[in-house]
């Protein structure tokens, strides 16, 4: 039993001390000079002329279609 309890302490320290030097031994760099933020300006989208010629469009067809399906008939 105090083999047991022994090796889970040392799996939990060896488990805990892996994470306290998981960022390696690099060196910490500094930047000598702040870096001022970048600002993103979006461009304006382009304006399309399709969001008024396809109602239009579609107007016209009801028109023509109204005009076709005429049910006055001249052959009397």
């Amino acid at each position: 039993m105090r083999l047991t309890k022994a090796l889970l302490a040392s799996a939990v320290a060896a488990t805990l001390a892996s994470q306290a030097v998981a960022g390696g031994f690099a060196p910490v760099v500094v930047d000598a000079a702040p870096v001022e933020p970048v600002v993103v300006v979006e461009p304006e989208a382009p304006r399309s002329t399709f969001g008024i010629l396809l109602p239009l469009a579609l107007l016209g067809g009801l028109v023509a279609l109204a005009v076709a399906s005429d049910d006055e008939s001249e052959d009397e």
